[in-house]
Order: C-alpha cells, then structure tokens, then sequence
C-alpha cells in the first residue's frame, strides 16, 4: 500500500509539453493529442464546435458573389465542425456502463 495518493493530472503541465514539442515530427503521432481534447467526456469544447459550424453553414448558405467551391468547401468545414463537437459531448461506452 502506497503512503502517499498518487499526485493529481496537472492539465498545465500537459499544455506546456504540448506547447514545447508541437513543432517535433513524430512527437504526437500515436496516443499523445492535445490536451483540451483528452478532457472527459461530455467535453464543453463540443458546444463550441458545433456553434462554430453553424456560423460556418450560416455564412456559406447566405453569402453573396463567391465562386461555388467556396461555398462547397465551407459548408465541409461546418460538417467538419459539427461532428466533431458532437464527438466530444457523445459519453464513451466506459462511462455509460456499457
């Protein structure tokens, strides 16, 4: 049995590493993601993103003289947007007790 309980995740010490090795190749590749991401899940970030995605779909769809693989790309990057958010605040199977 341990004396003391194990320390507590420090999520700064988490984004200073992710601050000091963004730009190494190869560094993150595997299970090391961004902090903000690895936060528990339903993630607040997610509300965010699919506020973000709806801007998104809202400027592409009222937008006025722009070429149509502008509006193309953009209404992708709403989908993009969208179904990440809804990724993060999805309860992962462990949590739901499945």
């Amino acid at each position: 049995m341990k004396k003391y309980p194990a320390e507590e995740p420090d999520p700064f010490r988490d984004i200073k590493d992710w601050q000091d090795h963004r730009y190494d190749p190869g560094y993150f590749t595997g299970s090391n993601i961004h902090p903000l991401l690895k936060a528990r899940r339903p993630n607040k970030y997610g509300y965010f993103l699919i506020v973000s995605g709806l801007a998104f779909s809202f400027v592409a769809f009222f937008g006025r003289d722009r070429l149509w693989i502008e509006v193309v790309l953009q209404f992708a990057m709403a989908f993009l947007l969208i179904a990440a958010g809804v990724k993060l605040l999805k309860r992962t199977s462990k949590q739901t007790g499945s």
